[in-house]
């Protein structure tokens, strides 16, 4: 992959996307992690970039050091917001009760994207997606939560060649070298959560995406415990990727807009 070119493209696709919405700046979440951290370079050569760092108490305080240290390396205006007083109000007045990790860990991601989206009008900016091409097409993220966004400028990029392309923007080491995480609480990391490691899945996933192997074609080449694995969470999480359906009722509409 040419990153060079890509990063051209890229800011392109950025700077495109912004001025069609009329707005003068970015926002987005900033989590010490990968991902948002190479979105948020890309932004901040584009146009003014807000970075909100939104943590709970289970987060880890390594990834909180990393975010901020990665926005002062790059001069990226960043704010920390932690939510946990958001969580706890929820849990009080809708359930009285603790809720699961994994439930905690969907209704935090919302609740940053819900602050981002307020935010944003306050700000004059537009929200920026950070979920790359291989979350997405195995549904490793939440609806309206982490999923939520204006546009996405590494969409199509795979999470193996987010590493590299890191390298190639100069994100500190630290943050390229640690284990992806969604830190949606303490211990947690995508490839426990997945049970593979994305150089595994995106072996793949590539093949897939990029060639259009069938399923048998996929066995042939590939563990088929591993390809059931990813063609289940494709098909099943594929809602994910699309906007709701809507009943088509009115079949003699001359509607275009959906």
């Amino acid at each position: 992959m040419d990153f060079k070119n890509l990063e051209k493209d890229l800011l392109i696709f950025l700077d495109k996307n912004l001025k069609a919405t009329g707005r003068k700046n970015f926002i987005l979440g900033v989590s010490g992690g990968l991902d948002s951290a190479v979105v948020s370079v890309l932004c901040k050569k584009v146009a003014p970039t807000y970075a909100k760092i939104m943590p709970t108490n289970s987060s880890n305080q390594a990834n909180l050091d990393d975010a901020i240290n990665h926005c002062k390396k790059f001069d990226i205006n960043y704010e920390i917001c932690p939510i946990d007083k958001v969580i706890k109000t929820y849990e009080k007045i809708f359930l009285n009760k603790k809720i699961s990790t994994h439930r905690i860990g969907n209704l935090s991601a919302r609740i940053r994207m819900m602050i981002l989206y307020d935010l944003s009008e306050e700000l004059d900016a537009v929200v920026v997606g950070t979920s790359n091409l291989s979350e997405l097409m195995l549904g490793y993220g939440t609806i309206f939560g982490d999923l939520a966004c204006a546009f996405n400028p590494i969409g199509e990029i795979f999470k193996t060649e987010i590493f590299k392309f890191a390298k190639f923007l100069k994100i500190d080491e630290k943050i390229i070298s640690k284990k992806p995480s969604a830190d949606l609480f303490e211990g947690q990391s995508d490839e426990q959560d997945l049970g593979y490691d994305y150089e595994t899945l995106d072996k793949v996933l590539k093949k897939i995406y990029d060639d259009g192997l069938s399923f048998k074609e996929l066995c042939n080449i590939f563990d088929e415990n591993l390809v059931k694995f990813i063609t289940s969470k494709i098909e099943q999480n594929s809602f994910k990727r699309r906007m709701p359906k809507i009943a088509n009722i009115r079949k003699s509409s001359a509607n275009t807009i959906f």
